[in-house]
């Protein structure tokens, strides 16, 4: 008869046995693991980015207690806070900066952000300026633009054409007021410190539809957050988000025009919840980075940990980016 102590032996040798084995296979045909697309911290809505000598920097709107949260990182993934890239406010603005953006012009790199105007109450665009991507970057006293009679003006992002004119792109902020919200382009002085010029209506949220896949019917109640790239085939494609981005049905959607300044029409959602299979929720914010070797990424945010409650918060992802068919943007995990 075989003892307990023989019978315990037998089992515990079979295990040892089995665990090598599953050792050997794992190390002799290793899985291919799946990529996480959270990246970086619990809080960094409407993110920007840009990449410089070897360094990716991105920049958010106002939270942690910083006025626009400094992120960054050696591979475009894994981001770390490092700082506030604009330690100080202009004299006019209040409150937190919304939806900062990230261009270089020259030398300098120039970070145009919306603010709340101590007089009006309504949000203008402001610019802050700096030597380097990492800053510190000091405001300009001058609004670089305002409309309080259209809501106020938000979102700022800038666009450069092939004959070096820089374009300043903006949300009119109607849906606080009760009017609809219009992407709009203009010109920028050379120096990028104001506007000129006529404002060109490039998309009105009553143009675009909602996505089939929400199930929510009618147009969406608000666009913002705009994008302006060109893509290999000359088209301007224009990416902004849709809908209040306090729920899940914030989303990313895309225009297209043969001309810069439009019409554009719109194409479609690119990014959903639903699309995401719920690994982003309400993404939005979206704008494409060309980092090491020119490769394409597109930062944007989502909700975790809820939706728009006292514990969640919107976080940093970024997504691999892609053109179909010359003009068409595709995004894979």
């Amino acid at each position: 008869m075989i003892s307990n102590k023989m019978r315990a032996l037998k089992v515990i040798i079979r295990i040892v046995v089995l665990l090598g084995l599953l050792f050997l296979i794992g190390f002799f045909f290793p899985h291919e693991q799946k990529e996480q697309v959270n990246l970086a911290t619990d809080n960094f809505p409407d993110p920007t980015g840009i990449y410089e000598q070897g360094t990716y920097y991105a920049y958010a709107t106002s939270a942690e207690g910083l006025n626009i949260p400094l992120a960054r990182s050696k591979s475009g993934k894994n981001y770390q806070i490092v700082g506030d890239a604009l330690p100080a406010l202009p004299d006019w603005a209040q409150g937190s900066i919304w939806a900062p953006h990230i261009s270089q012009v020259g030398k300098r790199y120039l970070l145009y952000f919306s603010a709340i105007d101590k007089k009006s109450k309504k949000r203008s665009i402001g610019l802050a300026w700096a030597n380097k991507a990492q800053g510190p970057f000091k405001a300009e006293e001058k609004r670089v633009a305002t409309d309080n009679s259209a809501g106020g003006l938000i979102d700022p992002d800038t666009f450069q054409d092939k004959d070096g004119q820089n374009y300043l792109l903006y949300k009119n902020d109607g849906n606080a007021i009760g009017k609809t919200s219009s992407l709009w382009l203009q010109k920028l002085s050379k120096n990028g410190l104001e506007v000129t010029g006529k404002a060109e209506r490039l998309l009105t949220n009553t143009e675009v539809a909602n996505p089939n896949d929400n199930g929510k019917a009618g147009v969406v109640s608000t666009i913002e957050g705009p994008y302006l790239t060109k893509a290999p085939d000359g088209t301007y494609v224009l990416l902004f988000s849709g809908n209040s981005y306090v729920t899940s049905d914030y989303f990313t959607g895309y225009a297209i025009s043969k001309k810069l300044s439009g019409p554009y029409q719109y194409q479609g959602a690119l990014l959903t919840t639903a699309s995401l299979k719920n690994q982003i929720v309400g993404p939005g914010g979206a704008e494409l980075v060309q980092g090491k070797g020119s490769k394409e990424t597109l930062l944007l945010h989502g909700w975790i940990k809820g939706v728009n409650t006292a514990e969640s918060s919107r976080q940093l992802y970024e997504l691999s980016f892609l053109w179909e068919e010359g003009h068409v943007p595709e995004v894979t995990k």
